[in-house]
Formats: C-alpha cells, structure tokens, sequence
C-alpha cells in the first residue's frame, strides 16, 4: 500500500512540476507581446530606420536612412547623409511628408521628397530625388 501511495504522490508532483514548467514560458511570452512597440498608426513618434531599396537612377542605399517624429516635427535623412528634409506632423495623420530644395547646378531647383505611410509596427515610404526613386519601410528603433 505505501509503494502504491509514493507512486502516486510522484506522478501528481512531477505533473505539478510539468505544468508549472509550461506556464511560466507562457505566462513570459504574453508579458513580452503586451510590452511590443505599438503601431505607427496609433503611436509614430520616436525614430524609424531602414534601407532605400533603388527603383530607379542611383539612390544612397549603402547606409541606413532615418526618420524621426518628434511634437510637431518631422525629419527624413536618407542614406544618413548630409541632406535632410523637413516636413511637419499633426497627431492623427496618416501619411508624412518631409522635402529639403536645394539649388541645383545652373541655379535650378534639386528636389528631394520623402512620403510615408504606416504600415502595420512599421513606416513605409518612397523617397525622391532628381537622380533616384526609392522605396523603403522603416522599423522602430
């Protein structure tokens, strides 16, 4: 009777031990998708990086481009070169616009224009320039 008993107390402790093992992972892993960044619909502000992919012409696409919503303020620098565009934020909008004109050779107008959107946890956008058009999407950093 008492071997009968130890059998049965060690099956129910190492059942215990078993579920206990399983729901701390589980209790680890929702902590960790409640603590995600949220959606750049809901939340934009902070700093967005990530690579422009060339579509056309000759983009700088070695280094990674940023993008950095801050109050009102809204800053795109592709390629993290020395241009850097402008553009300002309303809370609520759903679209960024960021452009820096520079003169040009001859005295023409060099356009540069960044126009994002959210995408779901990222910011997706092309960016254009007299010599390039390019794509890119943009993680939170």
């Amino acid at each position: 009777m008492s071997s009968t008993l130890l059998f049965v107390f060690t099956r129910l402790h190492s059942g215990t031990i078993m579920r206990l093992t399983l729901f701390f992972p589980l209790i680890s892993l929702a902590l960790l998708a409640s603590c995600s960044s949220p959606n750049a619909d809901s939340d934009p502000y902070g700093t967005w990086v990530g690579k422009l992919i060339t579509d056309e012409g000759q983009c700088p696409t070695e280094e990674l481009s940023a993008l950095r919503l801050r109050g009102n303020s809204l800053v795109f620098n592709p390629g993290l070169n020395s241009s850097v565009l402008h553009g300002s934020y309303h809370e609520g909008q759903q679209n960024y616009h960021a452009e820096l004109v520079d003169k040009g050779m001859n005295n023409t107008p060099y356009r540069q224009t960044f126009d994002g959107y959210p995408v779901g946890r990222a910011i997706g956008g092309t960016y254009r320039s007299p010599r390039c058009r390019a794509h890119v999407t943009l993680v939170r950093r």
